[in-house]
């Protein structure tokens, strides 16, 4: 304490100091533990670098006090050095998981906001999370987000999302029951709540099997999404929730029941938004929802068809005129209909505007080569192409 006193500014990572919080962290007395806990603490606060494993062994020493508050403090401490890959390499090296699930079965709320927040951190890298899950964090995590706490919730959602990102990670949320808890939090109130689970039900609906787990729920699933879509408190949750219902249109099911449950009004507005992250999930949304040919009367008829036209030449993203022209592309595809309505669009001229601009770039020009070779295989195209 007199070293604190004395300099506010020294460093309590390393020499004189450590030595010093060593000796009370170590001590049976819950005062002396309490300072060490509570100086590390509010130092990482401010100050959160690479520290050497004494420094993480403490704080797990003292992870494991009989006294709350010391535990309290020290997973804070370990919650802000956390944020460093190097510290988290240590944390989990030295037994850390254990100690942190444990936390998160505290009755003390802020046990497990800091529990969880230093779990969520750690599940940032790739190779902590087969250790996480063997640690049987998931049980509390799932457990968790469905807390009361809007941090507690948060922190575990974000946790989740952070676990999500790889396929054998994304079978054990399923087994673990955490994919009708993502699909709760859809309705939450809380806005990072709902990104968080919305983007990790956004990666679970990436691949086949992860859809298959989805299907079940689809209506309940595809209507809390267009819901958020069209909410625009928050675009990022927009955007996720857009970019969620495209990966769902992978699968021919998905694509017809997202149009029949009023995906497209979303899509619709988004699509003339200013917000260029908007525009994009919104084209890229369009380009899976246009293969199904059930859907293709209903995009005209929403007036959808010269929208896209319009992103082909003046989208400044090459990956939104992309997806513009392969909308135009699936629906110039789709076979027994009437393609006038491309025409009248403006949809030759649009292409005819990117070619000629010298700024378009190689991979949107491959995309429209592509869609004139399916134009000059429809009769009705034959005169324009």
């Amino acid at each position: 304490m007199h070293l604190l006193e004395s300099n506010p500014n020294v460093c309590l990572y390393e020499g004189d100091p450590q030595q010093a919080l060593s000796t009370l962290a170590y001590s049976d007395a819950h005062s002396l533990q309490y300072t060490a806990a509570t100086a590390l603490s509010e130092i990482s606060e401010f100050d959160v670098r690479v520290v050497d494993a004494e420094i993480i062994k403490m704080l797990l020493y003292m992870l494991n006090s009989a006294f709350s508050d010391v535990q309290y403090s020290a997973s804070s401490a370990l919650g802000n050095l956390s944020v460093e890959s190097a510290n988290q390499h240590l944390i989990v090296k030295h037994g850390g998981l254990d100690a942190l699930v444990r936390q998160m079965f505290s009755p003390s709320v802020g046990a497990q906001i800091n529990a969880v927040g230093c779990i969520t951190n750690l599940a940032m890298g790739e190779e902590n999370k087969g250790r996480i899950i063997a640690s049987g964090a998931l049980v509390p995590l799932t457990r968790l987000a469905r807390s009361q706490d809007m941090q507690v919730r948060g922190n575990a959602t974000g946790a989740l999302l952070n676990m999500s990102h790889a396929a054998h990670h994304r079978r054990e949320l399923a087994n673990t029951g955490a994919i009708p808890v993502l699909m709760e939090l859809l309705d939450t109130n809380d806005q990072e709540t709902q990104y968080y689970a919305t983007a990790a039900l956004s990666n679970i609906a990436v691949d086949a099997e992860g859809r298959q787990w989805l299907a079940p729920e689809s209506k309940v699933l595809v209507d809390s999404l267009v819901v958020l879509a069209n909410a625009p408190e928050s675009a990022d949750v927009q955007a996720q929730a857009v970019m969620t219902l495209r990966n769902l249109a992978s699968d021919g099911e998905f694509q017809y029941e997202i149009v029949q449950r009023g995906g497209l009004v979303p899509v619709g507005q988004l699509l003339r938004s200013t917000n260029s992250g908007l525009v994009s999930a919104a084209a890229a949304c369009l380009r899976n929802l246009s293969i199904h040919p059930a859907n293709e009367q209903p995009i005209v008829e929403a007036g959808l068809v010269a929208d896209v036209a319009d992103l082909v030449p003046q989208a400044e993203d090459p990956e939104i005129q992309c997806h513009a022209v392969a909308v135009l592309r699936n629906l110039a595809a789709n076979a027994g209909s009437d393609k006038t309505c491309l025409i009248e669009a403006g949809m030759i001229e649009s292409f005819q505007v990117a070619l000629m601009n010298r700024q378009t770039q190689n991979s949107v020009v491959a995309e429209m080569l592509a869609a004139m070779n399916v134009f000059a295989i429809n009769s009705q195209l034959w005169p324009f192409v």
